[in-house]
């Protein structure tokens, strides 16, 4: 036992990506970094590895779960009742919303700000070098896996959708047409992707659509597949043009390519073709949203951004900035049109707001994750800006 802890906390030092130490009921042994034992709820970590053990998987044999929005988590078992998981970790950068929405119902409520911070803040991981982690780790232990014995379940599409409006789709072609899919249609549906317009996207995705997509197999799966592969490469470069970061593009398409590889049923992979198109063309949209600023101001935001739940003041992002305080608030609200503590409240409460919609959690633990020193000047706070008090936003919701 000691050894295998030495060896995943030398890992963990060298790669910063987190490990867990579980034993066959799911309970917390150790992991990397330190947490207390309670962080991780037992019915969360005992599925992960009942489900290991369901799955007929062994040491030979790990497997990695696709978890929504596009995380990653892997499960491997090092001896008998004995399992690491590597994770969560993910290919591209999540907001705080997005991560608080996935792990909200697996870590305990008094961690979640500190296990929030952590996943933002760690390195960004593919699916295939998770799967070479993975390999590394259990040829350590002693344990030859090989990339091609790990299992990639995607819990989301492998679920029974049954029949969708999908079915009136870009994949939904009539075989007695002998004409390819307009060009005007590619056009429209990167065009809405790139302007980030889901409405256009809508209309463009359910309209007939006279001809069909060329034939690349006589599989109808296989035919299928190439499509979706040809499609996600059209519009990863489309959400570029519109303003999406590269690397977030290219790693949102190869996770969603990956994901397509995995299904057996045409209907799955009309819903994924869905999922797909709606999240890049939301991306775009959100990426649009965000005001062009210097790299100065950026450096800013993305301290603020990772020390929202700490006392954040001018001081502290004047020293981060090297920049005097007066110069630097004159600098952010020209670029951004308001002040640092305006800013500083309304990420705050954007995500008080998500807390408030879709967790249980009192007013004094999201003042308390918040960072506010009172309930009383959270919920003045809270008012100020949303003309309505905390809780009034919560029974309206």
């Amino acid at each position: 036992m000691q050894e295998i802890k030495k060896t995943l906390e030398r890992f963990y030092n060298v790669t910063d990506i987190p490990l867990s130490l579980l034993n066959g009921g799911g309970r917390l042994i150790q992991a990397w970094p330190h947490t207390e034992e309670d962080i991780v709820l037992i019915p969360s970590s005992s599925a992960a590895t009942e489900a290991f053990r369901r799955g007929n998987r062994d040491a030979l044999h790990p497997i990695i779960h696709f978890l929504e929005p596009g995380f990653l988590l892997g499960i491997m078992e090092v001896r008998e009742d004995l399992y690491v998981l590597i994770g969560i970790v993910s290919p591209y950068r999540h907001s705080r919303e997005a991560v608080l929405r996935t792990v909200s119902e697996a870590i305990h409520p008094l961690y979640l700000e500190v296990f929030c911070e952590r996943i933002l803040q760690q390195p960004l991981v593919t699916l295939e070098e998770l799967k070479d982690l993975i390999c590394l780790i259990t040829n350590q232990l002693g344990t030859e896996v090989l990339p091609e014995n790990i299992l990639f379940v995607d819990n989301v599409s492998t679920r029974k959708l049954g029949a969708s409006l999908l079915d009136q789709s870009i994949f939904h072609q009539r075989e007695e047409s002998a004409f390819h899919v307009p060009l005007d249609f590619e056009e429209s549906l990167t065009r809405a992707v790139e302007t980030g317009d889901r409405a256009l996207l809508e209309r463009t995705l359910f309209m007939p659509v006279p001809g069909r997509v060329g034939r690349m197999s006589q599989n109808e799966l296989r035919q299928q597949k190439y499509a979706f592969v040809c499609l996600a490469t059209l519009v990863s470069r489309a959400a570029i043009r519109g303003g999406l970061a590269v690397e977030t593009a290219f790693n949102l398409s190869d996770l969603y390519c990956q994901r397509a590889d995995l299904l057996t049923e045409i209907p799955l992979l009309q819903n994924l073709t869905f999922t797909m198109l709606m999240d890049l063309c939301g991306k775009v949209r959100e990426a649009q949203k965000m005001p062009t600023v210097s790299p100065l101001i950026e450096k800013c935001l993305t301290y603020i951004s990772v020390h929202l739940h700490e006392p954040v003041g001018l001081e502290d992002l004047s020293r981060h900035c090297n920049l005097c305080g007066r110069s630097l608030s004159l600098r952010f609200r020209k670029e951004l049109g308001m002040s640092i503590p305006d800013y500083i409240h309304r990420e705050k409460l954007h995500e008080a707001e998500y807390m408030l919609r879709h967790t249980d959690y009192s007013l004094s633990a999201i003042t308390m994750y918040l960072n506010y020193p009172s309930q009383s000047y959270f919920t003045q706070v809270f008012k100020k800006y949303r003309g309505q008090t905390p809780q009034q936003y919560r029974d309206r919701k």
